[in-house]
């Protein structure tokens, strides 16, 4: 679910930034936050293609009711179906199928997809633009920070986003440039009752949890007093 980018600049620790990538298998993608665009600098893209494969490795999914088990499968039969005709459409708009893109040999029964990666993706591609809910990350390179919140900004959906950098100071000046209600820098965890919670653009209206939370359940008056 959601489009939201996850930005890892070219001064980032690349191990814990792409540690991060693998939320888009919690839930098998089905989640509204998750960061499902992976942007990455185009110096750093074979880098990257050599090593996150091996992090999405870690993923072991199968019997949800299991504890060892980080995804379980998606909803329904419809939704499996859906998920793997974006993995298609994919594949047709000339994105590269880095890993995944099938269903497990060994979870046929149930709804499973594998963890699915595409590099050679723009941001003009279908599987950069909807709403997959599955398990599907995109990898798309930019030039430099400008060119990624270019690219960032280019969605209708402004939920969420994460920012990767060395220097926290750039990061933060990349964060406040990101049109969208949530932006983690280098991990940070935006999500607690003290903070609003919410989107721009077509990710919704309103805010829940911190004071905004609250005044969606006030309502407010105005009283004019003639002087």
């Amino acid at each position: 679910g959601g489009k939201s980018a996850n930005i890892i600049l070219d001064d980032a620790n690349l191990d814990g930034a792409l540690l991060s990538s693998l939320g888009v298998c919690f839930h098998a993608g089905q989640g509204c936050a998750i960061l499902t665009r992976l942007l990455v600098p185009r110096s750093r893209m074979a880098e990257v293609e050599e090593k996150l494969p091996t992090f999405f490795g870690f993923i072991d999914y199968g019997d949800p009711s299991s504890e060892s088990q980080i995804m379980g499968p998606l909803i329904n039969a419809r939704q499996r179906d859906r998920v793997l005709s974006y993995i298609e459409k994919g594949k047709a708009e000339g994105a590269r199928l880095l890993m995944g893109g099938g269903v497990p040999e060994t979870l046929r029964k149930g709804f499973y997809v594998e963890p699915t990666i595409f590099t050679d993706v723009s941001n003009d591609m279908t599987i950069a633009r909807e709403e997959i809910f599955g398990p599907v990350l995109v990898i798309i390179p930019f030039d430099d920070d400008d060119d990624a919140v270019r690219i960032a900004n280019d969605s209708v959906y402004g939920l969420s986003g994460g920012v990767w950098s060395a220097d926290e100071a750039r990061a933060l000046a990349v964060a406040r440039r990101i049109r969208s209600g949530t932006v983690a820098v280098n991990g940070g965890i935006y999500y607690g009752a003290d903070a609003p919670f919410g989107g721009y653009k077509q990710s919704g209206i309103g805010r829940e949890m911190g004071p905004e939370g609250f005044e969606e359940y006030l309502e407010t008056k105005t009283i004019a007093i003639a002087v």
